[in-house]
């Protein structure tokens, strides 16, 4: 999968993209890395296909509907609950689908009944990751999964991500939190001046920079 030669000017003239190639590789945590505002959620939302672009530079990417994709914003209003928000999500793989309490993992379970409306915002993440992943999709898409998320609810999220990542699909995720990204799966790519600075393991990308940490190599491509 791989966007080719994608240039954006915003409205208000600014050039956010300049000829931006890159390349997302299957069986690993693609991890977009950049500074607030560079453009991570706007490719994101490109590729997921629910902002207007041209789609003309995307090559080799699925169809929506094969598509997973865990956005920042929450998606349920009103009085559901957080079974009902995540029965809802199943029913898009499986019309004739239902949950029980006892099919949520453990830490969503004594929350199951609890409306969304009235949960954290941690929370409400870990449920809208938990929906995207019960999906069988070809490409996943996770825009900063682990916001909001005590150490724990982390690390379980990203053992997760890495696990969609090794059974052969494609992942994709920005992400501020440098020091949980998923061992042996993590691939990075630099997002700065417009387009993608670096793609490579996290090893290579202390190595270019001739640094020892990714914390110290970020700061150092982005200075």
């Amino acid at each position: 999968m791989q966007i080719q030669d994608y240039s954006l000017v915003l409205p208000d003239g600014r050039q956010l993209f300049n000829r931006l190639t890159a390349e997302f590789v299957p069986g690993k945590v693609n991890i977009l890395l950049g500074a607030n505002g560079v453009g991570k959620t706007t490719l994101l939302d490109l590729i997921a296909g629910v902002s207007v672009g041209d789609r003309s530079h995307l090559v080799g990417f699925p169809t929506m509907d094969h598509i997973g994709y865990e956005m920042q914003g929450a998606p349920f209003t009103g009085n559901v609950t957080v079974l009902e928000a995540l029965q809802m999500m199943r029913v898009l793989d499986v019309p004739s689908a239902t949950l029980a309490e006892a099919d949520l993992p453990v830490e969503l379970q004594p929350i199951a009944h609890t409306r969304f409306r009235d949960l954290s915002g941690g929370q409400r993440r870990l449920v809208l990751f938990t929906g995207v992943c019960q999906l069988q999709r070809e490409l996943y898409l996770f825009d900063e999964p682990e916001n909001g998320l005590d150490l724990r609810a982390v690390k379980r999220v990203m053992a997760q991500i890495s696990c969609l990542a090794s059974s052969g699909r494609t992942v994709i995720m920005t992400t501020h939190q440098l020091r949980t990204l998923p061992e042996g799966t993590a691939r990075v790519l630099v997002l700065a001046g417009q387009c993608i600075a670096f793609a490579g393991t996290p090893a290579a990308f202390m190595a270019e920079t001739q640094t020892e940490s990714l914390e110290a190599a970020y700061l150092k491509e982005n200075g």
